[in-house]
């Protein structure tokens, strides 16, 4: 005791010093610990305040099962295109990328095969029909080359009486691009007839109508080309076929 003593009166930075050797550590293991107390708060704020936001806007997951379609069948094989921002003119003609080939001209050669893809499209409308849409889409991957075997000409179009030969612009909102090759020509104020050439030889070719004659029969000028071209119209959503032979 009296050794103490003397060492606070006679050499208080030696005690000083020894009281600090003697504290630090402690002190030094409280602060770990509150950090690490700090740590795990934060860790656990962070993710309950990642769920109250989704929780607070309603946010919840969807059955990707539950999805309906609006189609019930689409080409596989979507055209070329161009991406070029000049193709919003006025005078290009839009169609939405599902309805590429919905309603095209075949070669009569094909009928066997396109009457066996009408009827699985037919029993697969039947398996997936909702009432309100459709639980899946079908595929259609047959002919991919679609007339180019056919070596058709381009001036065929000229076989029918139609309007100025338009733009064609194909995509969905936001996402659309010129068709390469592409090709519309207006028949009537509800009908077009578009396509796709390459060098000068017919690869596409198909019908376009209006909400108000989604149906409704081609023209007569259609049929002839039909018959002087050997050609079919398989129009895939409604399952059938017009012009055979």
């Amino acid at each position: 005791m009296t050794v103490v003593v003397w060492r606070l009166l006679v050499a208080p930075d030696v005690a000083c010093r020894m009281l600090l050797e003697r504290e630090v550590p402690k002190i030094a293991t409280w602060l770990l610990v509150a950090c690490a107390i700090v740590i795990l708060l934060g860790f656990a704020w962070t993710r309950h305040g990642r769920k109250l936001p989704a929780q607070a806007k309603g946010v919840r997951e969807i059955d990707p099962h539950s999805i309906l379609f609006a189609l019930p069948t689409i080409c596989d094989v979507a055209p070329a295109t161009i991406q070029d921002g000049s193709h919003n003119k006025p005078e290009a003609i839009h169609i939405h990328e599902d309805d590429w080939r919905q309603i095209e001209f075949i070669a009569q050669t094909d009928l066997p095969q396109v009457d066996r893809e009408m009827a699985s499209i037919d029993a697969f409308k039947h398996a997936n029909w909702t009432g309100v849409g459709w639980k899946s889409v079908y595929i259609r991957k047959e002919r991919p080359d679609g007339l180019l075997p056919s070596h058709l000409p381009y001036s065929m179009i000229d076989s029918v009486p139609h309007g100025p030969i338009q733009e064609l612009v194909i995509g969905s909102v936001g996402q659309e691009a010129i068709v390469k090759g592409g090709f519309v020509v207006r028949l009537s104020s509800t009908l077009f007839m578009y396509g796709r050439q390459s060098q000068g030889i017919i690869a596409d070719l198909g019908l376009s109508m209006s909400g108000d004659q989604k149906g409704s029969v081609p023209t007569q000028d259609l049929l002839v080309l039909c018959r002087r071209f050997h050609l079919i119209v398989a129009d895939w959503c409604a399952g059938r076929v017009i012009a055979r032979p």
